[in-house]
């Protein structure tokens, strides 16, 4: 068996064959803080070739649901939160809690929901120009599916954040078919109950 040539590997751009220093994730989110405000608080830690990982604080401030064809993997740093999922024709509240990891199958429709000071990491996988996946908003009052946009997401910090506004904004987009309800703009995430059942609480409620 011969061994690998260097020059046998792809090529790989400079800025990629240097591996980074390690990162103190609760340090580098006071670094940061500024940057990651609602509605999703999110911000790339590492953007790379395969694959990219976000850190995301709370409170976010959101009612979406992402659907895409691969999977994700959450791993909670700091504070419990809920992650939302579409199942079986319902909406279902799985509560992550600190030091816990979640992974979400592909086609399966979540939405992260996290209180003050929480601080999750996501790692997913970067998709190829050209693939479709969804951002979905379901009826706050009846669950129904209100609006399901599609697009090809190069960059999903930029992106989600102007979909949601593109919503929000558009009362011919956020009105429910079923019931009637206007679907806003939602408030950031004030506290979450965990028992005796999930309650999410916003600011103003």
């Amino acid at each position: 068996m011969t061994a690998t040539s260097t020059t046998d590997l792809p090529t790989t751009p400079p800025e990629r064959t240097r591996c980074m220093p390690p990162i103190n994730i609760l340090k580098w989110v006071e670094e940061h803080r500024d940057e990651l405000k609602p509605p999703v608080g999110n911000k790339y830690l590492y953007d790379g070739d395969g694959f990219f990982v976000m850190v995301i604080a709370g409170p976010n401030a959101r009612n979406d649901f992402h659907v895409t064809n691969s999977e994700e993997y959450f791993y909670q740093v700091k504070g419990d939160i809920v992650v939302r999922i579409q199942e079986d024709g319902a909406i279902k509240d799985i509560p992550v809690c600190e030091g816990e990891t979640f992974f979400i199958p592909s086609g399966v429709p979540h939405s992260p929901t996290r209180g003050p000071g929480s601080i999750g990491v996501v790692v997913e996988l970067r998709r190829p120009a050209g693939v479709i996946e969804h951002q979905q908003f379901y009826c706050g009052q009846c669950d129904t599916l209100v609006y399901d946009k599609k697009f090809d997401c190069d960059d999903i910090v930029k992106h989600f954040a102007q979909s949601m506004e593109d919503f929000w904004s558009d009362p011919e987009l956020n009105k429910c078919p079923k019931c009637g309800h206007q679907n806003y703009r939602p408030t950031p995430i004030k506290e979450i109950i965990f028992e005796p059942e999930v309650k999410i609480i916003r600011e103003g409620d």
